[in-house]
């Protein structure tokens, strides 16, 4: 494994509910009940329930609703990433690191780049080839296998029909998976969201490279341990 990444815990608590999707509430240890935001719109019902554990840390901006942000999630002995906003911290150092890094040595690296309507998370450049990619945080893992979605997402529909449509006209396209919690293999969860998973198999079919990163969260600290194998289509 390699550090990739410090995230500091100011302190734990238990989940009581969620309010809505970027508000629950919480008990510290000392009894009090807080609000705190959560980063992160997907369902994350494995993980964000009453009376489980989590970790927070302490918002900077003191007059912000919430004071807190929910870091991690106890599961199955693992302290599981549900934090969003750090994806892009992470898939930054992966990029920084050609040992690390699916695709080697870069040449050239930005972010948020406006691509159509939308916007990719980046475009980066290697031996003169230009390669946009996704990133998509995936902390849903059952039996081994991790999977995306955990709710329908149109956006991550509209990604990867941009990322063929990128493909097809010339550029190299890829979508990174930061898997946040034990697996062996990545899939699509078409239970969930058959239309991604179509598109998922599309995608692969037209060139579009798949990097499913196995990542580690512990002790505040990310780190990266491998790529893990993506099933082959069974729908």
């Amino acid at each position: 494994m390699e550090k990739l990444y410090e995230i500091q815990i100011d302190a734990e608590a238990t989940f009581l509910k969620r309010l809505n999707r970027y508000l629950a509430e919480v008990e510290l240890e000392s009894g009090e009940t807080e609000l705190v935001h959560v980063h992160d719109p997907g369902r994350l019902k494995e993980l964000l329930y009453p009376g489980n554990r989590v970790k927070l840390k302490k918002a900077k901006n003191t007059e912000r609703k919430t004071k807190w942000d929910v870091i991690s999630a106890d599961a199955d002995s693992e302290d599981v990433l549900v934090n969003s906003m750090y994806h892009r911290y992470i898939s930054q150092e992966i990029l920084k690191k050609p040992s690390l890094n699916p695709l080697g040595e870069l040449e050239f690296i930005k972010a948020e780049v406006k691509y159509g309507s939308s916007r990719i998370d980046y475009l980066v450049e290697k031996s003169g080839e230009k390669i946009w990619i996704e990133v998509k945080g995936v902390s849903l893992s059952e039996n081994g296998v991790a999977m995306f979605p955990d709710a329908p997402t149109t956006r991550g529909q509209r990604h990867l029909k941009e990322l063929i449509e990128i493909k097809n006209k010339g550029d190299r396209a890829a979508v990174y998976f930061l898997i946040l919690r034990a697996s062996k293999t990545f899939r699509p969860r078409w239970e969930t969201d058959p239309k991604f998973a179509e598109l998922f198999y599309e995608a692969m079919d037209s060139g579009v490279e798949v990097y499913p990163i196995l990542l580690e969260y512990k002790g505040g600290v990310v780190y990266y341990r491998h790529l893990v194998e993506v099933e082959k289509r069974s729908v």
